[in-house]
This record gives C-alpha cells, structure tokens and sequence, in this order.
C-alpha cells in the first residue's frame, strides 16, 4: 500500500484568516467544489444574520471565531469558536452573529 500523497494547499492553511468581515453584509467564499461537495466560509459582523432557509442535503458547520446564536427546529442555540453542529436536510434553520464571527460550512 502506498502513503496517501497531501498536496499542499497554502490557501486552505489557516481558515479563519482567509475571510474578511464586510461592514454591510455578511460575506461568503468557497473555498473547495467537488462532486457537488463544497466548504464555505462565512464571515458576519456582529449582528448580522442568515435569514431562515433549508437546504436539500445535510450540512456540517464549524465555528472558527466568536459566537453566534443559532436557530433549528423552535430552539435556539448559542455556538462559539470550536463547536461543531450537524444541520439535517430539509430543516429550517437561521443564526444571528452575536459577535464578528466566522464560520466553515460542509455540504
């Protein structure tokens, strides 16, 4: 068997540093498309929001800076820097950033 071979990949090195906040919306990069698999990074000033939406498949959200509070299924959710939430399909979801944050997004 031979060793799995990892391309280095500089833009992906460091998540957080690779978004800025922008003052009147929030921002979004992707940053990996495959096989109809992508990662998103979001950044949101503290207070913006991604209104309430689903989406067709499960997605994987991962906080890599400050909180927000996240919205699914009637609760309601403080999320900061480290945590990791499963989003099924199909689910209404929405978060408000209580602080600059940023986030990376599976799906």
């Amino acid at each position: 068997m031979q060793p799995l071979e990892i391309a280095s990949t500089p833009n992906l090195e460091n998540l957080a540093h690779q978004i800025t906040y922008q003052p009147n919306k929030f921002n979004v990069q992707v940053i990996w498309e495959e096989a109809g698999q992508k990662a998103l990074l979001f950044a949101f000033a503290a207070g913006q929001e991604l209104k309430t939406h689903t989406t067709p498949h499960p997605a994987l959200l991962t906080v890599l800076e400050g909180s927000c509070l996240f919205h699914m299924q009637g609760n309601s959710q403080t999320l900061q820097a480290g945590a990791v939430i499963i989003i099924p399909a199909n689910i209404p979801h929405a978060l408000t950033a209580q602080s600059n944050f940023k986030m990376l997004l599976l799906k």
